[in-house]
């Protein structure tokens, strides 16, 4: 009975504390989609098209995202193609490079912002080495009244994927990004707010009372540090995320 009772506390400390604040608030329920597929038309058009098709996504019809990289040309931005049907409907560009060795996370679908329109997720990693193996591409479409999508992207760090959070639980979801900043020879995670608008990614963090930052030690750590006051931590806040990007 005793052993039984000590399983049960180590699971309820383990899922009840050992996260970040934000871990507290509802997150998103998503499907998860990642039959990629790889068209190589380098030697034909110096370009290479990964492409994913979601069936019944508007209703009846398929929707398509095709991301392709120019590997003629480092310089010329890559683009991400919507169809719906065989119809293309959009052509975003993206300043970020598409290969075999980045498309490997799933697509991730729901409804970020409550308008009963399934929006898509799309992380990339940039495949560094030590902690930069942490840098993404985040990439989010969000759908329009009509059918047509904005893209919101920038740089974050992850590892895996981080769930977005309800904070104030009205049913629309905000993204929180992660970077590493120093203060008195220490490093240390900052954790900023943002909420989904008309106009793209809003800083949401004084609704929240954030950042918050957390030490960056050889091992996991989800407090809040009582090393710098919140006052301090308001200088590292971010007004939009890094390389941020917004187009309609």
């Amino acid at each position: 009975m005793k052993q039984l009772l000590l399983i049960i506390f180590n699971l309820i400390y383990l899922t009840g504390y050992c996260q970040y604040p934000f871990e507290e608030s509802p997150k998103p329920v998503y499907e998860e989609f990642n039959d990629w597929k790889l068209y190589d038309l380098t030697e034909t058009k110096q370009q290479a098209d990964y492409t994913i098709t979601i069936n019944d996504f508007f209703e009846t019809e398929a929707l398509t995202i095709q991301l392709t990289s120019y590997t003629g040309d480092e310089d010329q931005a890559s683009s991400i193609s919507i169809f719906r049907g065989k119809t293309q409907i959009q052509k975003l560009s993206e300043d970020m490079f598409f290969s075999t060795l980045n498309i490997f996370e799933p697509i991730r679908i729901t409804d970020f912002n409550a308008d009963n329109l399934k929006d898509i997720k799309i992380l990339i990693p940039y495949m560094g080495n030590g902690i930069a193996a942490l840098n993404v591409r985040v990439i989010y479409l969000i759908q329009g009244k009509n059918n047509k999508f904005s893209k919101i992207s920038y740089d974050d760090m992850m590892d895996g994927n981080r769930e977005e959070r309800d904070f104030n639980k009205d049913g629309i979801f905000e993204t929180i990004t992660m970077k590493l900043d120093n203060y008195e020879n220490n490093n240390y995670w900052t954790f900023n707010i943002f909420e989904f608008t008309e106009l793209g990614l809003t800083n949401a963090n004084e609704k929240n009372n954030y950042p918050i930052m957390t030490q960056y030690l050889y091992k996991k750590n989800f407090k809040i540090t009582n090393k710098i006051s919140h006052s301090k931590m308001k200088t590292y806040a971010l007004k939009q995320p890094k390389e941020y990007n917004w187009q309609k």
